[in-house]
């Protein structure tokens, strides 16, 4: 491994994070609109959607078989180490829904 080339890197990275933090790219003054932002736009759509999808998850789990004595049953289980979960049942029920 050859640090001098991270070392480079880094001063890269510094470079580029300085030019953010000050608006001066190469010597000249970048405009506050020119500087890179992350953004993220969600259309109403898009948001109806997610909201539907959301209301449909909260009745899936109303609607399930979480009564109070399987509530309860659970946390004694889980309290003397008695509770196990396999990994592929976990990672059925995410891919099932």
């Amino acid at each position: 491994m050859e640090v001098g080339k991270l070392g480079n890197a880094m001063g890269i990275y510094r470079k580029m994070e300085n030019s953010y933090k000050t608006g001066v790219k190469d010597g000249k003054k970048v405009s506050s609109s020119a500087k890179r932002v992350d953004t993220f736009e969600m259309s109403a759509g898009a948001r109806a959607a997610g909201a539907e999808a959301a209301k449909a998850s909260a009745k899936k789990f109303a609607d399930s078989d979480a009564s109070a004595d399987r509530i309860a049953s659970l946390k004694s289980r889980i309290a003397d180490g008695s509770y196990n979960v396999s990994p592929e049942s976990v990672a059925a029920s995410i891919f099932e829904g």
